[in-house]
């Protein structure tokens, strides 16, 4: 077994062959090392032999290393190529590396390092690519074998670990926050005393003779360093610092109250402020995608375990932000039907295909590409909602928007809460 790498050249100059193989060998890279004089020498060499990486020269005598590179990817040959051109056009580099080149080498900038650098960065990210479809596929598996285990999903470490970050901050922010906050009051106080200590001398300066050299030093001073300015400007400076600690302290009373770290049993909880503290906590998925526009009704409490509620309220609410391709709106509405309550969320996105709609609580099913989302949001919203004897209905029509609905009992029944309580 051996760790040597195999690397293909196709270059129809034997020169320039040659110029590649020492730089490789200057660069430490051990390979066995291949080659080529045409396109359709290495497209059959690439068809029959693996090879770790291959170096192409743009220029051959049946064709092109852009055509080259279409025709292997085409044939779904992956391995990795660093094109070698003496060409310097901006365009044909940007066509190169859409067609799928790792990377491109100028010919004048040939050296052992270069090349080498060029090499190994396309080997190690064709084996990270590679990783990564690898680990989509055993993804696709898991998804298989874990639809029968959906209810322990509900349970998922996502929950408990927003519930610890919420403790944490709290915990570490909170205290250098304050001591912060107060340090600026005082400090705006102190300011304060010293611009009236300022303006008590400049009431002096009425009383000393006007040809005074001490004066005129003073005078000079104070409009180079424009005293007035300083003073209003550092009080602005202290008020707007004040502000942003007030901020923070918002932020993370917003963090608090959404996870309500300290409430993990049956609450009774006003929704409306699970809504707004969220709507804060996912402001920045949201603030360049859409208005929000809040339509609340009459509300009663609710009986219910609020970070579990807040978390269907947040899969909804970037749901709907990523739903909407440029900018559009978010409303948010809210009301009672006899001993239920009920919260809508509309977007106006693209909506959703027909088909999709009824699998789009299935676990691990999603629209987003690969690696944007993992599928399971809208599954543990579906089940976060039916523990609460609830129910979630969507609606969507494609390039208008959609709507999700969620019903929650006004009380539990007095089973479900013991059950809970119980973890049975």
């Amino acid at each position: 077994m051996t760790n040597e790498l195999k690397i293909l050249i196709v270059d129809d100059d034997e020169v320039d062959r040659m110029s590649v193989r020492r730089a490789l060998g200057k660069s430490g890279i051990e390979a066995q090392v291949e080659e080529a004089a045409t396109c359709s020498e290495a497209l059959a060499a690439l068809h029959e032999e693996h090879f770790d990486c291959a170096l192409f020269d743009y220029l051959l005598p049946d064709g092109d290393g852009l055509s080259l590179l279409r025709d292997i990817r085409a044939a779904g040959i992956t391995t990795p190529v660093v094109m070698l051109t003496g060409q310097r056009d901006e365009r044909l580099i940007v066509e190169l590396l859409r067609a799928g080149a790792a990377d491109y080498l100028s010919k004048d900038e040939l050296n052992a390092e270069n090349l080498g650098h060029a090499t190994q960065t396309a080997i190690r990210l064709h084996h990270v690519e590679r990783e990564r479809l690898r680990a989509h596929d055993e993804l696709e598996q898991t998804h298989r074998e874990l639809k029968a285990s959906h209810q322990q999903l509900l349970q998922s470490e996502k929950l408990a670990s927003i519930g610890q970050l919420a403790a944490g901050v709290a915990h570490e922010i909170n205290n250098p926050v304050g001591y912060v906050y107060s340090n600026l009051g005082t400090l705006q106080k102190y300011i304060d005393n010293l611009c009236q200590i300022l303006e008590g001398y400049e009431q002096l300066e009425t009383l000393v003779d006007a040809d005074q050299p001490a004066l005129k030093k003073v005078q000079a001073l104070k409009e180079e360093l424009d005293v007035e300015y300083l003073k209003e400007d550092v009080r602005d400076l202290v008020s707007e610092s004040r502000e942003g600690i007030s901020r923070v302290k918002s932020i993370v009373r917003d963090l608090k109250d959404f996870s309500h770290v300290d409430e993990a049993e049956w609450q009774w909880t006003n929704l409306h402020h699970g809504l707004d503290s969220t709507l804060n906590i996912v402001n920045n998925e949201i603030k360049y995608k859409a208005e929000v526009i809040k339509e609340y009704g009459e509300l009663p409490e609710v009986e219910c375990l609020a970070s579990q509620i807040n978390q269907v309220f947040m899969n909804l609410l970037v749901n709907a932000a990523h739903a909407i391709e440029e900018h559009g709106l978010i409303t948010i509405r809210s009301g009672q039907d006899d001993d239920a309550t009920w919260i809508s969320i509309t977007d106006t996105g693209k909506g959703i295909e027909p088909d999709d709609i009824k699998k789009i609580f299935d676990p691990f099913f999603t629209t987003k590409a690969v690696g944007t989302g993992t599928g399971l949001g809208l599954s543990l919203s579906y089940g976060i909602v039916r523990k609460h004897g609830g129910e979630i209905e969507v609606d969507s029509e494609i390039g208008k928007g959609t709507t999700f609905t969620v019903h929650l009992p006004v009380k539990q029944p007095e089973t479900q809460a013991e059950d809970t309580e119980t973890g049975s």
